[in-house]
């Protein structure tokens, strides 16, 4: 789920990530003080320091020559092609080395797998091969007078875009602190978990920041325990849960299998698993997401495997337990449409969870009136204003920049299917990725069963205007869940940015390109094409927070599921994007989406309604068919038990 919070000051500290927004990676966060964000940065709470030494960084001259802006790119494009040049950062090149250099004497180009990107930012441009060191750019030298002046070019090709990329984009490597606050109810239970070591259970309505607060748990314990690190499990209910949290499925954190026999039974597998054993008796945090989806049986079957295994009769040996999620949310899969068993009716759960909290501040949704339907579509007791409001929900919404309502189904089939049929409609360009897959699970059903829980795809089939959405963090604005649209290949060594982040596919400068520049540019572009093998990168135009768009070039990135002690039992390679025309109700969970469309008539399980339509941050973007009162459901003992929660209200 995306962060949910991001304001200029922060209770839990600062993130910190060193990174190129050319590549597309999950968020590493390390929380210290903050420091003074940027000036020059609309978009806080980002801060851009500079991560090599104070010399290597670009002089301010007191005594500015400013060149016109197609000498200096121009200079820029011909220093960075040569291969015999070597400017030092921060000054003009010499005449000398501003000489065409002949195509054939360019180094050998790097595989695409492991060169870096070539992007010229108006800052910066890499080289375009291993071998030619970064220079920095004549414009360098005075970024509050020719920066200013090239931004304030006009681009009649990309003046619909937005100009908010100029905060977000930039060709070198920074520091991304991204700040969150946690709520004071949030603050308590972490305090609870971290400082006082309680056994907690915590829920809320969909948009209460669970995950968030899940996360902060986590990487809290992991410093606590920073010397056994195997001491944290993380677990969950499903695989996309597990994926979705950096851990593993419940079943396999016990090592017993499906865990449907009787505890004895289980101790003498657990001890035949060594590997599974060791991993019971080196655990100090047990964390487990979307408890609602967990059978009240397996609870209490695990929680007495832990203390034979560990020889200890406190609950689960011993071990601290946290769960969290939604019992309103999907229920625990059940055979022949018997009533589930959810934890909370296990003989175990009262005696395990020592504490169990309600988060009631509401981050997801602004609009009060539509966290008031929700909560009662939560309940299942639609009032007739709330029923009317949602019936109104069923028109047609328009959307100026072309990204469509994702639209969410209870079956995948369906998903596949309309995903499908709207990429063949599109008679554009494209091309098919295959993924990578790895990891120490040999048995070859039991591996395809891990890594279909993965949202990333075995094949992916991309074409141009391909709606699409991201699955991983890049930063503070393209995060899990930003949608957007394919608009054009390109490989990475020829990528090529204006200052404001928007892609340029012919070239520096395109039409205004001086023609000897052009012809050995393109002289470049055919030499880079013959050496690498493969299909380009997409280039991805995502919708950012604020109504602005960004264009990015993505690549791959890896997926895997992996055990506290560090092995990786399922590993996929893979670009990380997915179709998001359609999306199934199980796999939105957790989602947060601007645009959403649901038809009602298709749902079956009580759950998936409130599940569906929680999904969307507001009233305008959601679209609704076939509204009917009796399809929202909820189980009435969960209701009933959901009164003696304990709210920590600010």
């Amino acid at each position: 789920m995306p962060s949910l919070f991001s304001t200029s000051s922060a209770s839990a500290g600062t993130e910190n990530q060193t990174r190129s927004f050319s590549r597309v990676n999950s968020l590493k966060r390390d929380w210290s003080e903050p420091e003074p964000a940027a000036s020059s940065l609309k978009a806080a709470p980002v801060e851009f320091q500079w991560t090599d030494s104070p010399q290597d960084k670009p002089k301010m001259p007191s005594t500015v020559t400013v060149e016109s802006a197609a000498d200096r790119r121009r200079k820029a494009i011909l220093a960075a092609m040569s291969p015999n040049t070597s400017s030092p950062s921060g000054s003009t090149s010499s005449k000398s080395s501003l000489k065409e250099p002949p195509v054939q004497q360019l180094p050998s180009l790097p595989s695409a797998s492991s060169a870096g990107p070539s992007v010229l930012n108006g800052s910066s441009m890499s080289s375009l091969g291993s071998d030619l060191k970064k220079r920095a750019m004549p414009w360098e030298e005075d970024q509050s007078t020719t920066k200013k002046a090239m931004l304030q070019r006009p681009n009649s090709r990309n003046s619909a875009r937005s100009n908010s990329n100029k905060s977000t984009k930039s060709g070198g490597v920074m520091d991304i602190r991204q700040k969150i606050v946690l709520s004071t109810e949030q603050q308590k239970v972490l305090s609870l978990v971290v400082a006082e070591g309680k056994n907690i259970f915590f829920t809320g309505s969909a948009g209460t920041g669970k995950s968030v607060l899940l996360r902060e748990i986590i990487k809290s314990l992991r410093k606590k325990y920073v010397t056994t690190p195997d001491a944290v499990a993380i677990a969950a209910s499903t695989g996309i849960a597990a994926c979705n949290i950096g851990g593993v499925t419940l079943h396999s954190f016990g090592g017993v299998g499906l865990a449907v026999d009787k505890p004895d039974v289980l101790l003498q597998k657990l001890r035949m698993n060594k590997k599974a054993a060791a991993r019971w008796q080196r655990t100090k945090v047990l964390i487990v997401d979307e408890i609602s989806m967990v059978d009240g049986d397996l609870f209490d079957r695990f929680c007495k495997l832990g203390q034979m295994i560990r020889k200890n009769q406190k609950p689960w040996g011993g071990i601290q337990v946290i769960v969290t999620g939604d019992f309103f949310q999907l229920p625990p899969v059940t055979k022949n449409n018997q009533q589930p068993k959810f934890c909370f009716e296990a003989v175990t759960w009262d005696e395990t969870i020592s504490m169990s909290v309600n988060l009631t501040k509401v981050f997801r949704q602004k609009d009060q009136r539509f966290v008031d339907m929700l909560n009662e579509m939560r309940f299942g007791r639609l009032t007739p204003e709330s029923i009317k409001a949602f019936q109104s929900l069923s028109r047609q919404v328009k959307y100026d920049d072309g990204i469509e309502p994702t639209e969410l189904f209870p079956r995948r089939e369906d998903v596949d299917r309309s995903n499908a049929h709207r990429l063949e409609a599109l008679l554009t360009d494209g091309y098919t990725y295959a993924a990578s897959d790895t990891g120490t699970i040999t048995d070859p059903i039991q591996r395809q069963k891990v890594l279909s829980n993965f949202l990333a795809v075995e094949q992916l089939s991309l074409r141009v205007d391909a709606q699409v959405m991201l699955i991983k963090n890049m930063d503070e604005t393209l995060v899990n869940g930003s949608m957007g649209k394919v608009i054009g290949f390109c490989h990475k060594q020829l990528y090529f940015t204006d200052t404001a982040g928007r892609w340029l596919p012919d070239g520096p400068d395109g039409d205004d390109m001086d023609e000897t520049i052009r012809e050995k540019l393109e002289k470049t572009r055919k030499l880079v094409e013959s050496k690498i093998a493969g299909a380009p990168n997409p280039v991805v135009q995502f919708k950012v927070p604020g109504g602005g768009m960004r264009d990015v070039l993505v690549e791959m990135d890896q997926f895997k599921v992996e055990l506290p002690n560090g092995e990786v039992q399922a590993s996929r390679t893979q670009l990380p994007l997915i179709l998001a025309w359609a999306m199934s109700i199980h796999k939105s969970q957790g989602q947060t989406l601007d645009r959403v469309k649901v038809n009602l008539g298709k749902v079956f399980e009580k759950g998936q309604a409130y599940v569906a339509l929680s999904r969307a941050t507001s009233l305008e973007g959601l679209e609704v068919i076939g509204f009917n009162a009796s399809k929202v459901m909820a189980h009435q003992k969960v209701a009933v038990w959901s009164r003696k929660l304990r709210d920590l209200n600010d």
